[in-house]
């Protein structure tokens, strides 16, 4: 990591916000990764063709800090390979008062955060992630929100608000989107019980397609014994208009071979509503770390997609990234 330190950056900061921070401190890092993909064509119901298998990936973050009246002020941006996705957040820290934050896109407050917690080996996906069966859990804005963090009695609560819908304006800016505003709750725990996390989400999101909202919930336990962790995972989501409702369960288990190197199975099922058939996704992955540098590969599956009797979906990557 590269550090560029006490480089003043008072001006930036007030442009940002109605404060300025004093001597910020500011640091870069980044990361790089080579990825093979094999969309799974060929398999019953699948008609994904995988065409150029090969690709890669670099991404740079910048963070800075700095004091203010009001607090510990931190920043964040991390930009990608061509700069057409990019992310950006703000926080206060106001230390026991908690942690108030702006997010561009991090997804860093709210229910949304806990929508997967089951364990995996380093750099796998969700056992859904990647195929044609990514839906189904709890989705919350980022863009424009606003969060609230701090801890409880032992207990982690994060709170997300997006008004009407969201999105990141830019200074001076509005954005028009839906006529509801969207929030939700994260409570977590670990430490209550040794080797026992568990935790749960509600959220209200605003329906991009008419005045209603999507509510949704979450609860999930994992239980780590040596080397090996497990975990359960339950979700809801109640549609108004009734064409996503869809209840899930999701199991996980990670095997740690040794400090370097782990291994894991996830398994979701899917209870559509008014579709008699449930999707089943499934995720396997491997993991080696070497200092900077980790390899990865994950085979995801999906079968009844969506509802549709017979529909599948596969994908399998191997990924080489470095860390800088």
């Amino acid at each position: 990591m590269n550090n560029l330190k006490k480089v003043g950056l008072s001006a930036l900061a007030g442009s940002m916000v109605a404060f300025s921070a004093q001597a910020m401190e500011m640091s870069v890092s980044g990361t790089a990764k080579i990825t093979y993909v094999d969309e799974g064509e060929g398999s019953a119901g699948n008609t994904d063709v995988t065409g150029n298998p090969y690709g890669f990936d670099q991404t740079i973050g910048f963070n800075g800090s700095g004091d203010s009246p009001l607090g510990t002020i931190s920043l964040m941006h991390v930009a990608n390979t061509n700069g057409s996705r990019s992310s950006s957040i703000i926080k206060i820290d106001m230390g026991d008062a908690g942690v108030v934050s702006l997010d561009g896109g991090v997804g860093n407050s709210g229910a949304g955060t806990i929508k997967d917690m089951m364990p995996r080996a380093a750099g796998a996906e969700q056992s859904w992630d990647d195929t044609d069966g990514d839906a189904y859990f709890i989705d919350t804005p980022s863009q424009g929100a606003w969060g609230y963090d701090n801890t409880f009695m032992g207990f982690a609560v994060s709170v997300g608000y997006a008004k009407n819908g969201g999105g990141n304006a830019q200074d001076d800016g509005n954005i028009d989107a839906g006529s509801e505003s969207s929030r939700s709750v994260a409570v977590k725990n670990s430490g209550m019980v040794e080797g026992v996390s568990f935790g749960f989400g509600l959220s209200e999101v605003d329906s991009a397609t008419s005045t209603t909202t999507v509510d949704s919930r979450t609860a999930y336990v994992t239980y780590a014994m040596g080397p090996v962790t497990i975990g359960a995972q339950d979700t809801s989501i109640d549609n108004p208009l009734g064409t996503a409702d869809a209840d899930s369960m999701l199991y996980g288990v990670s095997f740690n071979i040794n400090e370097n190197a782990s291994i894991s199975y996830n398994q979701r099922d899917v209870d559509i509503s008014g579709t008699g058939v449930d999707q089943e996704d499934t995720g396997i992955a491997a993991s080696y770390t070497m200092g900077n540098m980790t390899i990865s590969a994950f085979n995801n599956a999906s079968s009844g997609v969506g509802g549709t009797e017979g529909k599948e979906d596969e994908v399998t990557q191997v990924t080489m990234s470095f860390a800088f």
